[in-house]
């Protein structure tokens, strides 16, 4: 299956925020190329780009032949008329629809709508060390990269075509302080460590992350997932 990562990072206002920013980024890369994320390759299947004109994003058309790709925008915006609007650069604003590829699944992670924070974010980076587990009364061995890039493939290549989009956050809501980000994250490691046999889809992780986020925000931030088709997220250590 031929996949990509597109990471979009837009505006920064702040020097702190441009840190945290890139810290959520990187923890993003880590968990992508990670056996938990379905193997991605960072040389030539990830791709990254910081408050991009319009021109660069053109240029990415190649996009368009993958059989899935995973958009993920961070930064600034808020929604107008019922329209998602996401700030790309310190003067141009467009609308995160107008990013879509026309490859046959997609899943697009929209955050903005941010609370501005004056402190840097304390991201704990995945640990690539492979725990060893007593499994039925043995130590069985974890899967290899190779087995679990396998898994996840073959996942993708079975889940339904479509778009899916996930929203930090509901129409007049802020995303808090990166909640939904680093539970995202924290989720997935979690049942790629903890659970046995088993690929998560999306969906499976949103129920669990949705629910972590409304509790630590209060009630305040909503996580909103839309569209067709669900598609593989998460691949079991064993």
């Amino acid at each position: 299956m031929k996949k990509s990562v597109l990471i979009i990072k837009g505006h920064s206002k702040t020097d702190v925020e441009l840190i945290n920013d890139r810290k959520i980024i990187q923890l993003y890369i880590d968990f992508f190329t990670s056996n938990a994320g379905g193997c991605f390759d960072f040389d030539s299947e990830i791709f990254i780009l910081e408050e991009p004109e319009l021109q660069t994003i053109k240029e990415l058309a190649f996009l368009n032949s993958n059989d899935y790709l995973i958009l993920l925008l961070v930064g600034h915006g808020a929604n107008k008329d019922g329209i998602q609007i996401f700030q790309l650069t310190k003067d141009l604003l467009i609308q995160p629809g107008q990013l879509q590829f026309e490859c046959e699944r997609q899943l697009q992670i929209i955050v903005s709508c941010r609370n501005v924070i004056d402190f840097e974010l304390d991201i704990k980076r995945i640990n690539r060390l492979i725990p060893k587990y007593a499994y039925g009364g043995y130590i069985k061995r974890p899967l290899t990269r190779e087995e679990s890039l396998i898994k996840f493939n073959e996942a993708l290549a079975n889940s339904d075509k479509g778009v899916v989009y996930v929203f930090a956050c509901n129409i007049g809501e802020s995303a808090y302080s990166y909640f939904f980000l680093q539970v995202l994250v924290d989720v997935s490691i979690y049942l790629h460590e903890y659970f046995r046999e088993h690929i998560y889809s999306i969906s499976d992780i949103f129920g669990h992350v949705e629910k972590q986020v409304v509790d630590l925000s209060k009630g305040n931030q909503t996580p909103i997932k839309m569209g067709d088709g669900d598609f593989p997220f998460v691949v079991t250590i064993i």
